[in-house]
């Protein structure tokens, strides 16, 4: 016994699907299938088109389920601009503790060092004492041989005559 299969046209294939004849069509252009036979105007298709379509469509649903909306990567990318800032709050915590640390480290040798220059002044004050006492003399000298040169003309002074 020979099976006969049964050749359907669109809107019966349509009317069984429970979709509009348009979906149907844009359906079969999309995916590119030729009907069986065409009697006149009627292209007839195998039976088979219709778990075709399901499957299609079953396959589509689960693509849409696991596809990320907008809403979704949006929020998973405000997440993930958080999780960045927090790592930068952390690393901005530890650079100004290390300035910190600087801070009181360098107020420590500030401190040491004007300790060290107080600890010298004394001597500095005895050396300017010396140097000014030197500095009197060379000025004394020197004024008694302006006044001398005062005497002669700025001729006479300048060729040392």
């Amino acid at each position: 016994m020979k099976q006969v299969k049964r050749l359907y046209t669109q809107t019966e294939i349509a009317h069984k699907l429970e979709i509009s004849k348009g979906t149907l069509s844009k359906w079969i252009n999309k995916n590119n299938v030729s009907p069986e036979r065409i009697q006149g105007n009627k292209k007839l298709y195998k039976e088979t088109i219709i778990a075709d379509y399901n499957k299609d469509k079953k396959a589509h649903k689960e693509d849409k389920k696991q596809s990320f909306s907008t809403i979704e990567f949006l929020k998973n990318e405000v997440e993930r601009q958080q999780a960045e800032i927090e790592r930068l709050n952390k690393k901005l915590d530890e650079k100004d503790k290390q300035i910190n640390d600087y801070a009181g480290q360098f107020a420590k040798l500030a401190d040491q060092a004007q300790q060290l220059n107080l600890a010298d002044k004394p001597q500095l004050m005895l050396k300017n004492e010396v140097v000014s006492d030197e500095n009197k003399e060379t000025r004394q000298e020197t004024s008694r041989v302006s006044m001398t040169t005062k005497r002669r003309s700025w001729f006479s002074r300048l060729f040392k005559r």
